[in-house]
Parts: C-alpha cells; structure tokens; sequence
C-alpha cells in the first residue's frame, strides 16, 4: 500500500474516534444536565423548617397545648431567664427525667424538679427503661425516687429501645409489670411513651393501647401513624433562651380538658 494512502486513512480513523468522542461526552454532559433540571425542576420547595413544621403541628391541633421534656442533657438551665412561650404559644407543661434503668438517677432531677415547682405549669417525671434490666427492680427505682402530688403530671415510661438478651413477649412482660407496680402505688394508669414504628411493631394489640400513649415523630407529618396518642413529640431541634442545648417539643391534643385528664387526683 502506498505511504500517502496509508497515512490518509490513518488521519480518517483519528478524525472518526475523535468525533466518537466528542460526541460521548456532549451525551454524557448534556444528560447529565438534563437530568439535574429535571431534578430541580421536580424537586419540592424545601419548606419542613422547625419554624414551619410548629406552625404546621399547631395549625392541625389548634387546641393544642405546647410542652417540653427536660433532662440531664439540657445541662443546666437558667430558669431565671427561661423562655415560656414559642411563636406565641405558652408552654404548658413540663415532663423531668428522673430515673434511669434500676439504679441511674438523672443527676439535674432535684435541681429541675425544685425549679419546675416554681412555674406556672403542669409538671410531671418519666422513667426511662432499660430492656435488659429488671424490670421489679426498675419500678421500684423509680417509685423510690419520685413524690408527685395532686395536679402534677400522671407517672410516665420512657420505652423505646429493644432487648438484646430477651424476646420481645419478655419485653413485654417486663414492661407490663413495670407499669402495674407503679399504678398500685401511685392509683393511676401510667402514660408510654415511645417511637411511632416501636409502638407499631412492639406495643399495638398487646395490651397497651389502654394506656395513653405519648408518640415520638419527627418526619415532615401531619400527624403520627399511631392512632390514638395523646402527645405527640414532633420535635428534638427546639430552642428557648435559658436552655443552651436543643431540647424536645411536644404537642397534646383534646386541650385543658385532656390535660386534666394526665393529672395526679
């Protein structure tokens, strides 16, 4: 073959894979750019800021009455300066770790119990339950370490975590002694709370739905997919001057009326 023609065809098949290339790129930027405008142009306006979502929870529950739960992970509150209300809705009520398991005890308890006592709200305490501890020895913890009194909140427990050396009908167990124990001293019905999925897959149509359940939720929700809750934590990004760290925000429905329903006789 001649050398003019040999190189000829050379050049033709360099021009061809060149245009070859050219073009895989144009394709594979080109359709990568379609696919970020499609993408933005389908993409909803991000509009589940905390602001919105109070203003979402209180607009569905207009009755609604605005609380907070508090512990040891606040660190210390200034309850000089403590901010009562958020976006004009007072804060109505107060729920205090005080118990962990059968031998931890929330070490801002006193503190935040004794300054609790001295706003013009409902408080109330939570034991939170450790599933791989006994359950006798946790309510009695827990009973040893509380005194509520007429017009506090009814006692609450904290479950929301799975054994790891138990079956779930021995979770349950343990917790249903939990809960009886602490009814026959105190003469009321306990409140649970929990995750919305927990309650689905641990507690619902075990006996539990009697009890009034406190739901926790922070999705982009109208509401919790548990049915019959009572308060709903929709909320763990809160903010209130005297508190420095982030702290949980509850909502519960059915107004005064229920609220008086969740109080000590």
């Amino acid at each position: 073959m001649p050398q003019k023609q040999y190189s000829s065809r050379i050049w033709v098949i360099v021009l061809i894979l060149l245009t070859l290339l050219a073009a895989g790129v144009f394709t594979f930027r080109h359709s990568n750019w379609i696919k970020r405008e499609f993408t933005d142009y389908t993409r909803p306006t991000p509009k589940w800021t905390e602001s919105y979502k109070f203003g979402k929870v209180f607009e569905n529950f207009p009755e609604g009455i605005l609380g907070v739960d508090i512990s040891e992970n606040q660190g210390e509150i200034n309850f000089q300066k403590l901010q009562l209300q958020l976006q004009n809705r007072p804060i109505g009520f107060m729920v205090i770790r005080v118990t962990m398991g059968s031998d931890g005890i929330d070490k801002r308890f006193k503190q935040n119990w004794r300054e609790a006592s001295k706003l013009t709200l409902v408080k109330g305490v939570y034991h939170y339950y450790r599933p791989n501890e006994n359950s006798t020895k946790q309510a009695q913890h827990f009973i040893k370490n509380v005194k509520l009194e007429s017009g506090d909140l009814i006692p609450v427990l904290d479950i929301e975590k799975h054994s790891t050396i138990q079956s779930r009908d021995r979770l349950r167990q343990g917790i249903k002694n939990w809960l009886n124990l602490v009814e026959a001293h105190f003469g009321v019905k306990p409140m649970i709370y929990t995750g919305d999925r927990f309650f689905w897959d641990v507690l619902h149509g075990q006996g539990f739905d009697e009890y009034p359940i406190w739901v926790a939720n922070y999705n982009p929700i109208d509401k919790p997919e548990t049915k019959n809750w009572v308060i709903w934590q929709f909320s763990e990004e809160g903010n209130l001057e005297g508190i420095e760290e982030r702290i949980d925000l509850n909502v519960l429905r059915g107004g005064r009326f229920q609220l008086h329903k969740l109080k000590m006789p």
